[in-house]
């Protein structure tokens, strides 16, 4: 992770903040992934959606979002999200759930 969020933690774990130190390993658990995404933009506007402690600084919520990990797959054409499921079209990639939207709309 990056220098701010286990600074933080450390921080905290060393002031016997335990429900605080927690939260923040359980963060993946708390803000869902479209939220990851729009942090990782810095659209601070997603603090207004979610809801985090007063404590949680904008800077360590993006640093965490940076550095979390990036699920797996190929990135789709259409909505840019990360799939593992989809098809090939003309050597580019679309995933499985835009495939079957497109095909639908037949």
């Amino acid at each position: 992770m990056g220098e701010i969020f286990e600074e933080k933690l450390i921080e905290m774990t060393r002031r016997g903040e335990q429900k605080k130190v927690e939260y923040l390993k359980n963060l993946n658990n708390v803000i869902l992934p479209s939220f990851v995404k729009r942090i990782r933009e810095d659209d601070k506007t997603v603090l207004k959606e979610i809801v985090v402690p007063e404590w949680v600084s904008w800077d360590l919520l993006r640093e965490w979002a940076l550095n979390k990990e990036k699920p797996a797959g190929r990135k789709c054409i259409l909505c840019s999200e990360l799939d593992e499921t989809g098809i090939n079209f003309k050597n580019e990639f679309v995933c499985r759930d835009c495939f079957l939207a497109l095909k639908n709309m037949e």
